[in-house]
Parts: structure tokens; C-alpha cells; sequence
């Protein structure tokens, strides 16, 4: 993509005209300097340079014209940790300063460059910081004050419509962000930008940002009140759910939700023309100034029966039971209350909240075990309901492992978590006997193993700091190349960064009738 397809049409202030021409000329600084490394891991092809050119002008012209969306990430930094720049400077820098730019980098490198552990005193991103600093401030701080993005994001925020508009802009086409939006839409769905895709991203995605999501960003960026920020930073749960139209008046549709029985007011614009009474839509809702939005696609089901409404709400109680904990309080006292039965019971069988096993094979015997003691001690009039209701042949639920998990003979970890349910680490052996070396000549697969418990999607912040609490943290240190942070919060700096969505409000993965 080329650095004038990241700017907006219809918005242009007097320095943009600049831009291309400089980006261009930082391309050619910055391969300069990388003749220069000490070492080949951070040398880019000469496409990927003018990606991060473009990147590192967009970051000057930010700061620069006053913008505001690099000063909103160090202020959750310092909320956070204490410092605006976690990790890599201790005092908060001015302008368009080294130690800023340093700090983008060592986040930005690892987006290029697939598998990337990058310390932030790596000798090289000194170097290339430095040399894009002189120029950076050479260029950028003699052009006009007028950037047509600030022009763009400073437009009014009267509708939902109106901040979804700037979030898909700075979500895909920002410097911040679309780096990672590239990344993630590779991975997710082969390259291809859809509908459905981007808006994950932009409303629930967590990044390397210190954990923060585009939503994070663009609240704290906007000229808005704390309660819209409030409100703009909850687009992460969207109430998904089939709707029953109720009533149409101009661009407000009255609506039910059909699983918690609770009515919406929705405001379509110009899709008003989409939606007929009576008729039911599947699609999610997000608030704005106490009116709902759809986000993301909709699904016109048309006239359909309960019997059809029943299918929907059923699927999503086994396979997205989180969803409907967002919006249906009961369901969501039944969940939580069903978690702490489950949590009790396993507590009350194994003794200990982490449970080690040699293999799968071991995991699931003993689990076969656990489950018996539990339905052995459920009232045998709801377990013989639910053999019904589930069709289970054998009386009792099968034990189903993930693939990953059946070959697995290096030593599993089990941490039952209150909150999460419990939580399976592979590799446990590696993970122990490296952390028992606190930091010192770690193995490959010890490394790696490590690596993965660190930002493995499904392991919580409070397993991993289960495990440091009795084998220590140092080499995970290691691990990440930060042996040279000092900084007393490196570990939480690394947990938020790569946990970000534990962070966020969270219901236990389980489901109930």
C-alpha cells in the first residue's frame, strides 16, 4: 500500500502535500543507517523501510500538529505503570525525542519481522532511532501546524456512526495500528479485509500497545466527555443477539432481544429501509449517547417462529455463552454461580489449585476420575435430566483434549482458576527447569516454552503468576531479552501486553440450561 493511501480523502491540511516526499527521503536515511547494524536482525527490504518511514513521519506529525494520539497511549502508560514509556525511558520526553521514537520502534519491529524478540537496548534500534531523530526533526517541525487528520478526528461525534468512521480509520490506516491490523487480517482471513474481520479488530482486538485496543486509543484521543469514553471503550461487547423489530419511525427502530426479553432503541440511518416490523435481525448493538447502533453485519432472518429463536439463543448458550453474559443478568448469575460450583468441587478433589501430569494420557484418567466423583455426588434426578437433554450414551460426558494437547508428553499444568475455569499449559516441564535456572543459560525449548506460557491466548495473567510465585520470574526475563529493565513492573508490562483481553471484563467459559 502506498504512504498516500493511509491518508483521508476530503481532509488535507497544509503539511500534507510534504509528507509523501519525506517519507520517501527517511526511506533512503533509514537504509543508510542499517548499512550500518552490528547484527542482520533488524535489516528490512527496501518495501518494509518506507513502511516504517511512513510510519515514523506519521508519529512526528502527530506530536508535531498536537493530535494527541501518542501523548493517549504514554497517559495509559503512566496510569498503568508509573511511566510513559514502559521499559525503555523512565522520565517523559518532549517532542519528537529519541527515546519516543526508540519506544516506537522496539514495537514496531516485531510487526515486520514474523517471531522477533527485540530487547529495547538492542545496539541496532539505538542506531536507527538515532538517525531517524535528526532528520525527523529537520523536516517535520518546519511545516505548517494544519494536518488534515487532526481536521478529521476533530469533527463532530454526534452519532455512533460518526466514531465508528474515525475508528476504522485509525484501527487500518493509522501509524499505530495498521501494522497490527495487517497482521491480524493475514492471519485471520488470508489478507482479506472484510466486514465481519475488520470490525473484531477494531472493537475487540488487544495489541502490543501495552494491551490497549484501537477503542482504548481513539477514547482517550477524542475531544469527549469521560462518560463517552467510558461508553466507547465498552465497544469490546457488543450485544450480540437476534432482535425482534418492533416499531419503525424515521431512523429509530424500537426493538426486543430475544434472549434476555429486553427492549433497545436503534438508530439505522440510511439502512432504515432494510428493517420491516415484525421481522427478526441477527446482528450486534453498541451504545452511543444512549442510543444503540448495529456494528459490524447484520442478518435478516425475516418472519421466523420461536421455535427458530429458541435454535439460535440455545447455540449460543453452548458455543458463545460469554455473549449472552454481557447483556442477560440471570444468565449471568447462573454462569458465575455454576463456576463457583465447579471451582469448589475441584478444589475439594485435587487439594491444590495446580494439578501436573506426565502426559494427556495421565490428564485425562484422572479427569475421568474427577468427573465420576462429581456426578456421583449431583442429585441423580438432574443428572438423569441431562443425560436426556445431551443424548449421552455413556451416562456421563465424553473428555474431549484439544490436538495440540494429545501427543503431549513434556509435563501439563493445570491451574484451576476461579474466574477462568481451568486453564492447560503444555510444555510444563521445559517451562519449570527454565525458570529454575532464574535467567541463566536457557535452552532453546526452554525459551520457547516459556515464550508461549507468556503469551499463550488462553493462559490468564494470574497462571503465569502462579507458577513465578513458586519457581520465579527471572527467566522469563531471559526469555524476552529485558534483562537489562530494572523496572518493577516488567512482568505486568509483559502480561498486559500480551493478555490485554484479561483486562477487559470477563465471564467464565462455561455454559448453562
Amino acid at each position: 500500500m502506498s504512504y498516500d493511501a493511509y491518508h483521508l480523502e476530503g481532509f488535507s491540511g497544509e503539511c500534507d502535500a510534504a509528507l509523501p516526499q519525506c517519507v520517501k527521503d527517511l526511506a533512503s536515511v533509514l537504509d543508510r543507517a542499517q548499512r550500518q547494524f552490528a547484527y542482520d536482525t533488524l535489516r528490512l527490504n527496501r518495501n518494509d523501510l518506507k513502511e516504517v518511514a511512513g510510519v515514523l513521519v506519521d508519529f512526528a506529525v502527530d506530536i508535531h500538529n498536537d493530535i494527541d494520539m501518542w501523548n493517549a497511549y504514554e497517559r495509559y502508560n503512566v496510569e498503568f505503570f508509573g511511566v510513559p514509556l514502559s521499559l525503555t525511558t523512565k522520565t517523559k520526553p518532549q517532542g519528537i525525542h529519541e527515546d519516543r521514537i526508540r519506544h516506537l520502534l522496539w514495537k514496531l519491529y516485531p510487526e515486520m519481522i514474523s517471531g522477533l524478540i527485540l530487547s529495547p537496548q538492542h545496539q541496532d534500534l539505538q542506531h536507527v532511532a538515532t538517525a531517524a531523530k535528526h532528520f525527523l526533526n529537520a523536516r517535520i517541525p518546519v511545516l505548517p501546524q494544519d494536518a488534515g487528520v487532526k481536521a478529521f478526528l476533530a469533527t463532530p461525534n454526534e452519532h455512533g456512526w460518526d466514531v465508528k468512521q474515525k475508528l476504522v480509520w485509525m484501527g487500518t490506516r493509522s501509524y499505530l495500528f495498521r501494522m497490527c491490523f495487517k497482521n491480524y487480517i493475514a492471519e485471520r482471513n488470508n489478507g482479506v479485509a472484510d466486514i465481519p474481520n475488520t470490525d473484531a479488530f477494531i472493537c475487540q482486538e488487544c495489541t502490543g500497545w501495552s494491551g490497549l485496543g484501537v477503542i482504548d486509543l481513539l477514547a482517550e484521543t477524542l475531544d469527549i466527555t469521560q462518560s463517552e469514553r467510558r461508553e466507547l471503550r465498552s465497544w469490546y461487547e457488543p450485544h450480540l443477539a437476534p432482535y425482534r423489530v418492533l416499531s419503525i419511525n424515521g431512523d429509530v427502530i424500537k426493538a426486543l432481544n430475544l434472549a434476555n426479553k429486553e427492549p433497545y432503541t436503534i438508530r439505522v440511518g440510511v439502512n432504515r429501509h432494510s428493517f420491516k416490523v415484525g421481522e427478526v435481525v441477527l446482528g450486534s448493538l453498541i451504545p452511543w449517547r444512549s442510543t444503540w447502533y448495529w456494528s459490524g453485519q447484520q442478518h435478516l432472518l425475516g418472519t421466523v417462529d420461536e421455535g427458530m429463536v429458541d435454535d439460535i439463543v440455545n447455540t449460543m448458550r453452548r458455543k458463545s455463552s460469554h455473549i449472552l453474559c454481557r447483556y442477560w443478568k440471570e444468565y449471568r448469575r447462573r454462569i458465575r454461580e455454576a463456576a463457583a460450583r465447579h471451582h469448589q468441587s475441584t478444589m475439594a478433589y485435587h487439594k491444590t489449585d495446580l494439578a501436573v501430569y506426565a502426559d494427556a494420557v495421565d490428564m485425562a484418567a484422572d479427569w475421568q476420575k474427577e468427573m465420576r466423583r462429581m456426578w456421583d455426588a449431583a442429585p441423580q434426578d438432574l443428572v438423569q435430566d441431562v443425560i436426556m437433554r445431551y443424548g449421552l450414551k455413556k451416562g456421563r460426558p465424553n473428555i474431549s483434549l484439544p490436538d495440540d494437547l494429545v501427543d503431549s508428553s513434556n509435563g501439563i499444568a493445570v491451574f484451576a482458576n476461579p474466574e477462568e475455569g481451568k486453564e492447560i499449559t503444555p510444555d510444563y516441564n521445559d517451562i519449570v527447569s527454565g525458570l529454575k535456572r532464574c535467567g541463566e543459560s536457557l535452552t532453546e525449548a526452554q525459551a520457547t516454552a516459556i515464550r508461549g506460557f507468556v503469551t499463550a491466548d488462553a493462559i490468564s495473567p494470574a497462571f503465569v503468576k502462579r507458577v513465578t510465585a513458586e519457581h520465579g520470574a527471572e527467566s522469563i526475563k531471559a526469555a524476552f531479552m529485558l534483562g537489562k529493565c530494572d523496572e518493577g513492573f516488567w512482568l505486568d508490562y509483559l502480561l498486559r501486553s500480551h493478555k490485554g483481553h484479561f483486562y477487559r471484563k470477563r465471564y467464565p467459559p462455561i455454559s448453562t440450561v
